[in-house]
């Protein structure tokens, strides 16, 4: 499924930290990580009826927001490239009982999914994971159904100096103690801080959306700017 050797290792990686995963979201965003996601979903619109895509989808968080809100009245898929993920969304969306949530491992460069058959899409913290993100994005623009929306969640670095400083710090020293001592893997909380510090400024991001083919590309600062939700149109 992932074909390089990076790839692998970051799946490996989300594989080991999946049983903490939940539980350190909520603490080392303060709890806004659920805001985020639910104004997130705000902004795709009314999807009563209609078939939503949550890559990178981790635990379910996305997915269980869209669940609540429409119950059986949409059709939701789920992909991650990391088993261990998946299995823990389908016992906490019930999914035995479910019919109208399908979850699937997929490598977000290629989606296992038809051209134009997507209404939404989601990606919660996990694009900045994902080796190609051009490759991505043109994929996902690819399955998206012609009024199709896109909605990305990632930190960001503050354009504010002294924010940035407290940010930096924050994530650079704090965040991967706490994610090490709760999750039991230090190494991989350091690689988290580095795929934050990695990933393109907002205005640069959303000019990687236009390129792979999207427009209305717009980036929303929440929390001083230390995370951005992205919003972009088939």
């Amino acid at each position: 499924m992932i074909d390089n050797q990076h790839g692998k290792k970051i799946q490996n990686m989300f594989d080991r930290i999946s049983p903490r995963y939940d539980l350190l979201n909520r603490i080392l965003s303060g709890g806004n990580d659920m805001r985020w996601r639910k104004k997130a979903v705000d902004m795709l619109g009314d999807l009563k009826g209609k078939t939503a895509l949550d890559l990178c989808c981790g635990s379910g968080d996305f997915l269980t927001i869209l669940s609540e809100f429409y119950h059986s009245d949409i059709n939701l898929y789920g992909a991650d490239f990391a088993k261990n993920m998946l299995n823990i969304a389908h016992s906490r969306l019930g999914l035995d009982h479910r019919r109208n949530i399908i979850l699937c491992q997929a490598d977000a460069q290629a989606l296992p999914f038809a051209d134009n058959s997507i209404n939404a899409v989601t990606i919660g913290f996990g694009i900045r994971n994902v080796t190609d993100k051009n490759k991505s994005l043109k994929d996902i623009h690819r399955v998206l159904s012609p009024t199709g929306k896109l909605v990305i969640i990632e930190p960001s670095i503050p354009k504010n100096k002294f924010v940035a400083f407290c940010f930096g710090f924050y994530f650079g020293k704090i965040m991967p103690l706490i994610g090490g001592l709760i999750s039991g893997d230090f190494q991989a909380y350091k690689y988290l801080n580095k795929s934050v510090e990695a990933f393109p400024l907002p205005d640069n991001f959303c000019q990687m959306m236009t390129r792979a083919g999207f427009s209305n590309s717009k980036a929303y600062p929440q929390l001083l700017g230390t995370a951005v939700i992205y919003y972009a149109e088939k």
